[in-house]
């Protein structure tokens, strides 16, 4: 039995993707590169905008109706009520009865797995009787937190499994990957690490809590041991994943502890928090060379008031703080972020403090959201979304534009200055990939043979939001 697995944007699901890989592949399931040639389909979603959803259902219209559909991640969790599933254990006990019907997982804490292996119904997934209307190849939907009952669940379904030591992993956190790749591309140099999981925030218009629920933070020596499994596969470059990454009480060792690992070239983490920074944190940047001069920290606003109405545990001031010491350090270190475009309630007044706030911070890039409310969070239910779309665009189109006269400021002083870059891809005779202080790169010539290797270049050309340089 062959699947092949469809990846959507967030990190983390890269991480997802490596152990759904690795249980399948241990119980005799075959990878495979192509949809072509897979008998299933498994899509690793997202759902943090109703867009991405959207995108998810459109690409199913395009699988075969001879392949089956399974779908894990946010798109699967964010409409479960757990609520409602815990009060009703006499309809759970009648409809794990229909499982063959509706095909949904919950693992139950206080529910012995091998007495009831899993729980589907419609009632707790809205999504998946919706879905199974319009594709009947739909075969499975399975939260990502019980991945380790994969083997169980297809055995379940019909599907001829080999036994073995993997299934006894018991959760999500203790399972290893095993596989030689977290994406479909063979050659990728990169690998995405998770040290927590899940997220205890609740900011008011995030989707992540309801989707993943709440934190769970992973051992230092488990870590460590997963970094050396991707360096050991020839990975260079490795990305510690958390919803608020530097939130771990160990964040500092953790970076420590994986830099002992010579075979890291680059060390990336995202998303941390400004609040959650220490002095040696900031040290740790400006001596270490390959801890990446590179911080994505998103902010959402630069008003107290909006920040409160998304529940987020900083203001302004401690984000300030935070921008004046990143910038003091004398290793220069690149900045990038979020915001959300005209959040419930923004006045104009507080949108134009954003505004001053991209003034004063001179991100590198910045990844603009235009607001957009999502199921159970606090702000869809009581927040109205009361500014039009037409102006959410104007607000958007204001930030993009200082965001470009910012980026060819800051990218004409790297005119004549040596980094290191990744090249992943090429046309025709361009090449292009992205620098240690993660901006984007072209060269002209270049050796095919090093595509994904970290080499040394020299910056020779600048514009907004883009590098030019050659191979040293």
């Amino acid at each position: 039995m062959k699947f092949h697995i469809l990846v959507y944007w967030c990190q983390m699901n890269y991480a997802d993707s490596a152990r759904i890989a690795t249980i399948l592949k241990n119980i005799w399931f075959d990878q495979t590169m192509k949809i072509d040639d897979a008998d299933i389909v498994i899509f690793d979603t997202c759902s943090v905008r109703q867009k991405s959803e959207d995108k998810i259902t459109w690409k199913m219209n395009e699988i075969p109706k001879d392949k089956k559909i399974w779908i894990t991640w946010c798109m699967v969790q964010h409409d479960l009520s757990i609520k409602k599933l815990k009060e009703n254990k006499e309809l759970y006990e009648k409809w794990q009865l229909k499982v063959k019907k509706w095909n949904f997982i919950w693992n139950l804490s206080d529910i012995e797995i091998d007495e009831i292996p899993f729980i589907t119904n419609e009632v707790f997934s809205p999504i998946w009787a919706n879905l199974k209307k319009k594709f009947s190849n739909l075969e499975l939907m399975f939260r990502i937190d019980d991945v380790q009952l994969l083997p169980k669940i297809t055995k379940y379904l019909g599907y001829k499994i080999k036994e073995n030591d993997i299934q006894k992993i018991q959760s999500y956190i203790d399972l290893m990957p095993k596989v030689a790749n977290q994406t479909q591309n063979e050659n990728i140099k990169t690998a995405y690490i998770p040290i927590s999981t899940w997220c205890n925030q609740f900011c008011s218009y995030c989707i992540v809590p309801f989707a993943r629920w709440l934190e769970t933070y992973r051992e230092i020596k488990d870590i460590v041991d997963e970094v050396k499994y991707w360096t050991d596969q020839w990975k260079q470059e490795i990305v510690l994943l958390g919803q608020i990454v530097n939130k771990h009480p160990k964040f500092y060792e953790i970076l420590v502890e994986v830099l002992k690992n010579q075979n890291v070239k680059w060390l990336r983490y995202t998303s941390p928090y400004p609040t959650y920074y220490n002095d040696k944190i900031f040290e740790l940047h400006e001596k270490e060379e390959r801890l990446c001069p590179h911080v994505h920290i998103p902010v959402q606003s630069w008003s107290n008031k909006v920040l409160k109405l998304m529940n987020r545990w900083y203001t302004i001031e401690q984000f300030k703080e935070f921008i004046d010491k990143i910038k003091s350090l004398k290793r220069e270190i690149s900045i990038t972020t979020d915001i959300i475009v005209w959040f419930s309630q923004e006045t104009k007044e507080e949108f134009q403090e954003s505004v001053d706030l991209v003034n004063y911070s001179k991100f590198d890039m910045i990844y603009t959201w235009i607001y957009s409310p999502r199921p159970n969070t606090k702000a869809y239910k009581n927040l109205e979304d009361d500014v039009s779309k037409i102006e959410k665009h104007n607000r958007w189109e204001i930030l993009n534009n200082l965001l470009a006269e910012i980026s060819l400021e800051n990218n004409e002083k790297e005119i004549w200055k040596t980094r290191q870059a990744m090249i992943t891809w090429k046309k025709d005779w361009k090449y292009f990939g992205y620098t240690d202080n993660f901006k984007n790169i072209e060269l002209e010539k270049f050796d095919d043979n090093k595509i994904w290797e970290i080499i040394d270049i020299e910056i020779t050309w600048a514009k907004a939001l883009k590098l030019f340089g050659k191979e040293i």
